[in-house]
């Protein structure tokens, strides 16, 4: 499991990566809090066996009848609250430094491009004809099609909710099966996952610290409940099937050769949204609530990176047998986010609003997971932590909405995507 000598063992790695995310993670904090750590261990190790040697004398002296040493006694006392203000101090430390080492950023590669935000995200590539314009967004679109209600969803479950309708439906169960089919061909395993898990697991796959804010808990234990009924700590719904999946082998070992070991996760996906207020509040873009197939790999060291653009590939061709136009953005050091040491998105074309917007992203998270989920893998004798790698294929909600204005044939219609009519059994949506 993770632990400070991790930050000591690789400090200069971590000082470069933090100046490049403009971080202020409190490094320094962090080691001195281990060292003061480690001294006070050796302190209070030093008191302990002083207080048994004098709890042994003063035991000799009892069996001999012999009156215990007064001296002695007030010695061992002061003793005794020594231990107990160390202790209470190294338990205090303690806490604050393992928020610390679990909440580390990662450490970036050197491929991900310097910038301070979203600014410094360096294009790729384009793909597709992006001339089409449209005067109305998706979200009126599909309104006027009766395929979306986000009045109704807004009465019964609030804001950023949304009932999908007829059609849209169909295409929306089209679109996870497209992925799905693809994905099997590429050796991707499907896998359903909980859609709640455990905080002592979601602090293994994600930062806490500011995404616990974007997260729905679900339950916390109640007072007096039985163990097999309420479990004994918080549950949270997911974000995203990543993090299901990839705590699904915490505490296991690898053999090399079952590596990679790629899944194709199915679930629904739960976000707050948080500090997203009054971004895209029409339509079904940015919700709380969304479906999503997503690429999950387990990988060796040397492979995760051919692995990383092998994903990325992945996520193009999905978009290029649908017909969408996108462009691959590189996600600079300061936008990268915690997890991640690189990462990269793709954004398909709006023509509504005139850009590019996120659809799916794909990210190598190296070490970070694996070393907090204790997961290894044996080569030829030696343990290794695996490398953990995520990359949508499908995001239901994002996807649909941009069929819907690419194909939008302004006159109540869309047609399907070549791709997903035989999935269908039909071309064309609306009257």
């Amino acid at each position: 499991m993770l632990t400070a000598k991790y930050m000591r063992d690789n400090e200069e790695a971590i000082r470069k990566s933090l100046a490049q995310r403009h971080s202020d993670y409190q490094l320094d904090e962090l080691l001195q809090l281990d060292a003061n750590s480690r001294k006070q261990g050796a302190e209070l190790q030093k008191l302990k066996e002083e207080r048994n040697r004098g709890s042994e004398q003063i035991a000799e002296a009892k069996k001999t009848g012999s009156e215990p040493d007064r001296a002695l006694i007030e010695k061992l006392a002061g003793v005794k609250s020594e231990i107990e203000v160390t202790e209470a101090r190294m338990s205090m430390d303690a806490l604050r430094l393992e928020q610390l080492v679990w909440n580390m950023p990662n450490i970036l590669h050197e491929s991900v491009p310097y910038g301070k935000d979203e600014t410094g995200n360096v294009e790729r590539k384009r793909w597709g004809d992006t001339s089409k314009t449209l005067e109305h967004g998706h979200g009126d679109i599909l309104e006027s099609m009766g395929l979306i209600d986000i009045a109704r969803a807004a009465k019964v479950s609030g804001a950023r909710f949304h009932y999908i309708k007829g059609d849209l439906v169909l295409m929306g169960q089209a679109l996870m099966n497209f992925a799905l089919e693809e994905l099997s061909k590429k050796g991707f395993t499907p896998v359903m996952t909980p859609h709640m898990i455990k905080r002592s697991y979601y602090k293994g796959v994600t930062g806490m610290g500011d995404f616990e804010s974007a997260l729905y808990l679900a339950t916390k234990p109640k007072e007096g409940a039985e163990e097999e009924e309420a479990g004994d700590e918080d549950l949270f719904l997911i974000a995203t099937s990543e993090h299901p999946i990839a705590a699904m082998h915490a505490d296991e070992v690898f053999s090399a050769k079952e590596l990679p070991l790629k899944y194709a996760g199915i679930s629904q996906c739960f976000r707050r949204e948080a500090g997203s207020h009054g971004k895209d509040t029409k339509g079904i873009f940015r919700v709380h609530q969304f479906e999503k197939v997503e690429q999950f790999v387990f990988a060796r060291q040397e492979d995760s990176w051919r692995i990383y653009e092998e994903l990325a590939a992945n996520e193009e061709e999905l978009l290029q047998k649908l017909g969408l136009p996108y462009h691959r953005i590189d996600i600079c050091t300061g936008d990268i986010g915690v997890v991640a040491a690189a990462k990269t998105d793709m954004e398909a074309w709006f023509p509504s609003q005139r850009k590019y917007r996120e659809v799916t992203s794909c990210s190598n998270c190296t070490d970070w997971q694996s070393v907090r989920l204790n997961i290894r893998y044996d080569e030829k004798g030696e343990r290794r932590y695996v490398h953990t790698l995520n990359a949508t294929a499908i995001a239901m909600q994002r996807t649909l909405a941009a069929i819907a204005e690419n194909y939008y044939n302004g006159d109540g219609t869309i047609t399907v995507p070549e791709a997903l009519v035989r999935y269908m059994g039909k071309d064309r949506i609306g009257r």
